[in-house]
C-alpha cells in the first residue's frame, strides 16, 4: 500500500490539496465567527457547529506543522526564524496598521482628533510583536462582538509553536520523530490528569497560566495539534494513504460532533479522542490531488483571509447592522475578504517571498512561473520543481 510520503513524493514539492485545504479553512474560520458577529446564537450551543470550534484551528496547526517541518529539517535555526520572521510578520504589519489608521478612523464614533490623540489607538499596534489587545477607541463598541480582530488571539501561540521547532532544530529532535510524539502525548495526557483530578485552575500565578495556556485552554489544542503535524510529516513515508482509512477518521470527527456539546468536550478530552483523525485527515486531503479553486490558485490567499476575516465581517455588519443573519454575514464578508486577501498576497506576501527564496523552499515553489515554457527557458528554481496543483 502507498503511503502519504509516496504521494508526496510524486507530486514533487507540496501535496496538491494543500492550497485547497488552506483556503477552505481560513473561510471555515470566518463562517464559525459570523455567528458571534451577528449575535446570533453560539456555535458553543448549536448542534454539530460546536465542534468547529475545536476542528478548524486545530486542522490549522497540524497544517502548519507539518508544513514547516520540511523547510525546518533543511534549515539552519537562524536561517529558520528568517524564513518565518518573514512570512509572518510583514502582512501581519500591514492589517495591523490598516485597522488602526485607516480602517479605524472611518468608523470609530470619536472625531478624527479625538480617535488619533488617543493612546488606545498606538497601543493596538502591539498586537505586532504578540502583545494581543482587541479594542480601538469607538470602533465597533456598540457591536454584539467589540473586538477590532479576535483571530489574533492566535499570534502569540504561533510564534510559541516556532519557538517549540527552533528548539527542535537547536537540540536536532527532528531526526527523533518518537521524542516529538512524546511531547505530544505530555501535552494531551497531561491536560487530562489535570482535569480528571481536579487540578485544572487550582495552581495561581505564572504556574496557572502555564498550565492553562498549554494543557487545557483553548491554546491547548493549538501546540497539540502543532506537534501532530510535525509528527506526521516524519511519520509521513509510514502512514497508508488510504480512502478507508480516511473514511473511517471522518465518521469518527462526524460521530463525535454529533454528540451534544457538554462538561465532557474539555479539549484535553477532544484532543485525547480526535487530534490524531484530524492530523491524518489533513495530511490525506493534502496528499490528495483536489480540485484547483477558481481565481484561488493565482496565490496563496489563505493568510490574508484568517487575517482580514474578523475586521471585514464587523466592517460587514455595520453596512447591515439590522441583519442576525450569520449566514448573510458569511456571504458578504467571504466577497470583501477575497479582495483584501489578493491585495495582501499580490502587494506584500508575494514581494517578500523573494526575499525568502533562499530560506524556503515553499516560496521558490510560490514564484514558480506558471507557463512551462517559462520554466524551459530557465527559472531560479531546482530542476524537477513543479508548482502545486500542476
Amino acid at each position: 500500500m502507498r503511503s502519504i510520503g509516496n504521494v508526496l513524493d510524486e507530486a514533487k514539492g507540496l501535496g496538491p490539496g494543500f492550497d485547497f485545504l488552506r483556503v477552505f479553512l481560513a473561510f471555515g474560520v470566518i463562517f464559525t465567527h459570523s455567528f458571534g458577529i451577528v449575535g446570533a446564537r453560539s456555535v458553543d450551543d448549536t448542534p454539530i457547529l460546536w465542534f468547529n470550534n475545536y476542528w478548524i484551528l486545530a486542522m490549522f496547526f497540524g497544517l502548519s506543522g507539518f508544513l514547516i517541518t520540511g523547510s525546518a529539517l533543511r534549515l539552519t535555526l537562524p536561517n529558520f526564524l528568517i524564513n518565518r520572521g518573514l512570512r509572518i510578520i510583514p502582512a501581519l504589519c500591514v492589517e495591523i496598521v490598516f485597522a488602526a489608521f485607516v480602517m479605524g478612523p472611518l468608523v470609530t464614533t470619536l472625531t478624527l482628533q479625538a480617535y488619533l490623540s488617543d493612546p488606545q489607538t498606538y497601543h493596538y499596534l502591539t498586537n505586532i510583536v504578540g502583545w494581543i489587545n482587541y479594542v480601538l477607541p469607538g470602533v465597533f463598541k456598540d457591536h454584539p462582538a467589540p473586538q477590532v480582530n479576535l483571530s489574533l488571539w492566535t499570534v502569540p501561540h504561533e510564534l510559541g509553536c516556532y519557538a517549540i521547532m527552533s528548539a527542535f532544530i537547536a537540540f536536532g529532535l527532528l531526526k527523533r520523530p518518537a521524542l516529538v510524539v512524546l511531547a505530544a502525548a505530555v501535552i494531551m495526557l497531561g491536560g487530562i490528569g489535570l482535569v480528571a483530578v481536579g487540578y485544572a485552575g487550582k495552581h495561581h500565578g505564572f504556574l496557572q497560566e502555564f498550565e492553562y495556556v498549554v494543557f487545557y485552554g483553548p491554546s491547548t489544542r493549538l501546540y497539540y495539534s502543532f506537534l501532530l503535524g510535525i509528527a506526521t510529516y516524519l511519520y509521513r513515508h509510514r502512514l497508508p494513504y488510504s480512502w478507508p482509512l480516511f473514511g473511517a477518521m471522518i465518521v469518527l470527527s462526524i460521530g463525535i460532533a454529533l454528540i451534544p456539546p457538554g462538561p465532557w468536550a474539555s479539549y484535553p478530552v477532544l484532543n485525547a479522542v480526535d487530534g490524531a483523525p484530524m492530523a491524518y485527515i489533513m495530511a490525506f486531503l493534502g496528499a490528495t490531488k483536489l480540485p484547483r479553486l477558481p481565481f484561488f490558485h493565482t496565490g496563496d490567499y489563505s493568510y490574508g483571509i484568517y487575517l482580514y476575516g474578523f475586521p471585514v465581517q464587523q466592517l460587514a455588519f455595520n453596512l447591515m447592522p439590522a441583519s442576525k443573519s450569520a449566514v448573510l454575514n458569511f456571504l458578504v464578508s467571504a466577497m470583501l475578504v477575497t479582495g483584501f486577501a489578493a491585495f495582501s498576497w499580490h502587494c506584500i506576501e508575494k514581494q517578500i517571498m523573494k526575499l525568502r527564496k533562499r530560506f524556503s523552499f515553499v516560496a521558490r515553489q510560490r514564484l514558480a512561473p506558471e507557463d512551462p515554457k517559462e520554466i524551459a527557458a530557465g527559472s531560479s528554481l531546482s530542476p524537477g520543481v513543479v508548482k502545486p496543483g500542476s
